[in-house]
């Protein structure tokens, strides 16, 4: 059997610094270098994808201070693997200079550095789905989400056949994908607003989700339609793919998931 080629993953660690409520509450410089379970989440993160066959190189979005470079080397990633770059002014922008430093190569998955959960077995059904999507977005099932951790809060996507939830991972698949950055700049202040990133789509989307008449597949063809480049979804199958940590009680939760890892192992 062929063997899939390696691929690039850029990883977005570039966060708000020690200005940060979870930062400033663990007396760290940044929300990814917040301890759980008694490394860096970042650290978790680069463990996991110095663990994954399909990994060549990791860009690594993050400013090169002392602690992050100490987070860097606790996971072991090799030298000749990682390519370190300088966040820009947004993540959008440090994203852009990511895809840069990649060259022409493609696919190049897209995580981000407060995901301490992070698995293979994520990466790979991504990577792994049927589809001519220049872009490829990783969702979860909202519900599924909700009977895993009752009572979570995660930011819900009502569509009319289906609730999701982001995972924050992404795969460009071609160079046209590149082009959604500029859109991606208008509403990543809106991340946590589901009706402000269906506003993307135009006003008469936009008025059907918020009736409860748009369903998933309409949402993706729409967009794809507006931005001229085809964006794909995949459904991954673990709840846990939808928590990253933007929270105290995030933070717990994934402490209390990795305490149960490791008792299962």
């Amino acid at each position: 059997m062929e063997m899939a080629p390696a691929v690039d993953v850029i990883v977005l660690a570039g966060d708000r610094g020690p200005g940060d409520p979870l930062a400033k509450a663990a007396g760290v410089a940044g929300k990814t270098l917040v301890p759980v379970a008694g490394q860096a989440m970042l650290t978790h993160v680069l463990d996991c994808l110095v663990g994954w066959p399909g990994l060549n190189r990791v860009l690594l979005v993050a400013p090169r201070g002392q602690d992050y470079v100490a987070a860097v080397e606790a996971a072991a990633l090799a030298a000749g693997r990682l390519v370190w770059i300088e966040p820009a002014g947004s993540p959008s922008q440090s994203v852009a200079r990511a895809l840069a430093a990649a060259d022409r190569a493609r696919p190049v998955l897209l995580a981000t550095g407060d995901h301490p959960l992070l698995r293979h077995q994520w990466v790979d059904q991504l990577l792994a789905a049927d589809s001519n999507a220049d872009l490829q977005v990783g969702l979860v099932d909202w519900n599924a989400v909700m009977q895993r951790f009752p009572g979570s809060r995660r930011t819900r996507y009502r569509f009319s056949d289906r609730s999701i939830c982001g995972t924050n991972l992404f795969v460009f698949r071609s160079e046209k994908a590149d082009v959604v950055i500029g859109r991606w700049r208008q509403v990543e202040q809106d991340r946590k607003r589901p009706w402000r990133i269906v506003s993307l789509l135009g006003w008469t989307n936009l008025a059907r989700y918020l009736a409860g008449r748009l369903s998933l597949n309409e949402a993706f063809e729409a967009l794809s339609d507006r931005l001229k480049v085809t964006v794909g979804s995949t459904l991954l199958s673990d709840p846990l793919s939808a928590v990253d940590v933007d929270s105290s009680a995030d933070l717990e939760l994934v402490g209390q998931v990795i305490a149960e890892r490791e008792r299962s192992c």
